[in-house]
């Protein structure tokens, strides 16, 4: 029998609402041509073997795992509050290594949206 998972207390506020733009990863975080994303999408294939064509499973693993893991920082801004959460998540390749994720709950809204991604350093390659 598995055991239920119970959401962490300090996780990013409405966790279960939160959104990954497809663009977001299509476009930029899995984008080999992107002029600022083709290192992370370099880094995301080799490490967790997810390419652009896979961008709607890596969105559903950090969607998974982000109530379950705290805010290690977080900051006001312009646009909204910014929060840092580390993930591990599981590669097609069946590799578990931590991703950085970070997201914005915008003025106008009640919900966290994926601002960026990356491996952490040290778990790429």
């Amino acid at each position: 029998m598995k055991e239920a998972r119970i959401p962490h207390s300090g996780a990013v506020p409405n966790s279960h609402q939160a959104k990954v733009p497809a663009e977001k990863l299509t476009q930029y975080l899995l984008e080999p041509l992107h002029l600022e994303g083709r290192n992370k999408a370099r880094v995301f294939k080799s490490a967790l073997g997810f390419e652009q064509s896979d961008s709607a499973e890596l969105a559903a693993a950090i969607l998974a795992e982000l109530p379950y893991y705290p805010v290690i920082s977080s900051t006001e801004g312009v646009w909204g509050r910014k929060y840092e959460v580390v993930l591990p998540i599981t590669g097609k390749n069946k590799r578990v290594v931590d991703v950085m994720t970070v997201w914005i709950v915008r003025r106008e809204t009640d919900f966290p949206s994926l601002v960026t991604s990356y491996v952490m350093k040290g778990q790429g390659e």
